[in-house]
């Protein structure tokens, strides 16, 4: 059991880089320069992994903050990703300061927080992408910043609509975006294509498919496959959700039957919608969520339909798109919504805002006695409309 123990030991320091005997050339320091503010936070470091990707590696060293520093030593025998990720932290005044990527290879890097940005500097390959990916970077915040302060501005001087002002400027920031950070990205990973830095760059600068044709012809052939492999099957399924969503919306418009819906109550007992629509009653569904502040605010008016017309024969079914069971409990002691309330505790994968093809929340339905739906996500003056039609035309 001891020599076990010992072996276990001698991998895990070996991993860390803290079992040197590769050598003094492959040697590496990170020191990282932080605001004081932040002492007694912990930094983790952790081999960079692809959103796409299964595999979620256990750090690989961790260090606390102290007097506005911390250091990792180790030894590296190839340049790699990593990423720092700053435990605990007690503010946003650093962009990106709880996450970020450094290349770790042989010398003195340095990474400095700083409430414009994060700064590697110190060694070739962090030098490199300061340079290209890290200058857009910063540029592209600089611009962003201004143009919503602009915007901030239009909203409060105009009489424009909300929502026409943010379309445009969100459009305006997505060009910033093309226009700045595709060149530079474009740049550092076309000079380490080929590598697993070229390769964690590809994925984490920005989408395939805003690169252009020509950079994806050429650097898009030197990934490794595994990679590829995964990245395309995400693609495939994030596709075949898209279509099944955008086919329920139409499975489900005005006139359409119900699909069925299974979820549980708080206590556990399974619902499903078929037990109940009955003749002559009609149901309303109300997708929401704890954290869904217009949800909540809506909950009155649905409170007051209830009591109105259960006697008529309205039922109401709230379905929350929570995933924590808790945060769902404590919402309904603290709103106490009317009517059925279940979920099935998987956010927004669950089947039934799928089957539904539910957007947005607040969302509603309305079931008619037969199964057939009458109304899709009326809300305000126009689900009290739509509900009074139904039992005004029932009662004739």
């Amino acid at each position: 059991m001891m020599m076990l123990k010992n072996s276990f030991i001698v991998l895990l320091l070996a991993a860390t880089g803290l079992f040197c005997s590769c050598g003094n050339g492959n040697n590496y320091t990170l020191t990282g320069s932080l605001p004081i503010r932040y002492d007694g936070c912990r930094v983790f470091m952790s081999p960079a992994t692809y959103y796409f990707s299964p595999e979620k590696p256990a750090p690989v060293d961790s260090g606390v903050i102290r007097n506005g520093e911390f250091q990792f030593r180790g030894t590296i025998q190839e340049p790699a990703v990593f990423v720092l990720t700053v435990e605990d932290v007690r503010d946003n005044e650093i962009p990106g300061m709880y996450s970020t990527p450094v290349i770790i290879e042989r010398g003195n890097i340095k990474i400095l927080y700083d409430t414009a940005g994060i700064t590697l500097s110190g060694t070739p390959i962090n030098d490199r992408y300061m340079a290209t990916v890290g200058k857009g970077r910063l540029e592209e915040r600089r611009k962003r910043q201004i143009l919503f302060h602009e915007r901030d501005s239009v909203l409060r001087l105009s009489g424009h609509a909300g929502n026409e002002v943010n379309n445009y400027y969100n459009t305006r920031s997505q060009i910033l975006f093309r226009e700045i950070m595709i060149p530079a990205a474009e740049e550092f990973i076309r000079t380490y294509a080929g590598t697993s830095v070229g390769d964690y760059f590809f994925f984490d600068c920005c989408a395939k498919d805003l690169y252009s044709e020509a950079f994806v012809e050429a650097v898009y052939p030197t990934i490794q496959p595994k990679l590829r492999d995964q990245y395309e099957t995400l693609i495939r399924t994030r596709q075949e959700k898209q279509n099944y969503f955008s086919s329920s919306q139409k499975a489900t418009e005005e006139g359409m039957p119900f699909r069925e819906i299974a979820a549980q109550t708080i206590e556990g007992q399974e619902i499903r919608l078929s037990e109940c629509v009955k003749k002559g009653g009609l149901v309303l569904l109300d997708f929401w969520g704890s954290w869904c502040i217009p949800c909540i605010q809506e909950m009155p008016l649905l409170k007051e339909l209830h009591e109105k017309y259960r006697k008529k024969g309205l039922v109401i079914i709230g379905i929350s798109l929570d995933k924590d069971r808790e945060k769902w409990q404590n919402s309904l002691e603290k709103y106490k919504p009317t009517g059925i309330q279940v979920s099935e505790l998987k956010g927004w994968e669950s089947a039934s805002r799928n089957d539904y093809g539910v957007q947005a929340i607040p969302f509603t339905l309305l079931i008619d006695g037969s199964g057939k739906i009458i109304a899709r996500n009326p809300h305000g003056p126009k689900l009290v409309e739509a509900i009074e039609q139904y039992f005004g035309h029932k009662s004739k």
